[in-house]
């Protein structure tokens, strides 16, 4: 099964793991945003993800939205996305407030794909058709082994 993992850039070592956890159970991430390199101008080597996060956190809306590597980045997810048979969100043990996973989640809940939590989610009733998972092993017995 093809799987998008939306989450935060905080879980990101979370997030390493279940798809490692996954892939070794035949499923396949469709977009490994937190290890996503750039090619910027100017810069001696691929920028990782992370650290343009980092630097655009501070940006006014209107630098932030004009870098070319915001719609990259909006394309590479969006296609993810669109590609995968299942989306799942990972939150960990405490519930959280979530930014683009939210959108990511509501576009694959807009394109009627299947949804999944993995952790704790707040309540909030864009959840309300999100299968929620307390661990990794009710998330895969959900998704199933894809292993042929």
């Amino acid at each position: 099964m093809k799987v998008y993992l939306a989450s935060s850039f905080a879980l990101i070592p979370l997030v390493k793991e279940v798809a490692k956890y996954l892939e070794n159970r035949g499923h396949e991430i469709t977009v490994k945003w937190w290890s996503r390199e750039y090619e910027i101008p100017g810069e001696l080597a691929p920028v990782p993800t992370t650290v343009l996060k980092l630097r655009n956190n501070d940006l006014d809306p209107k630098a932030f939205y004009c870098k070319p590597e915001t719609e990259r980045s909006y394309n590479a997810d969006f296609k993810g996305i669109k590609d995968a048979d299942a989306l799942v969100i990972i939150s960990g043990h405490v519930p959280r407030y979530f930014t683009g996973a939210n959108i990511e989640l509501g576009i694959a809940l807009a394109l009627g794909k299947t949804c999944y939590a993995l952790g704790a989610l707040r309540n909030s009733a864009i959840y309300y058709p999100v299968i929620r998972c307390k661990n990794i092993r009710q998330l895969t017995d959900e998704l199933g082994d894809d292993i042929e």
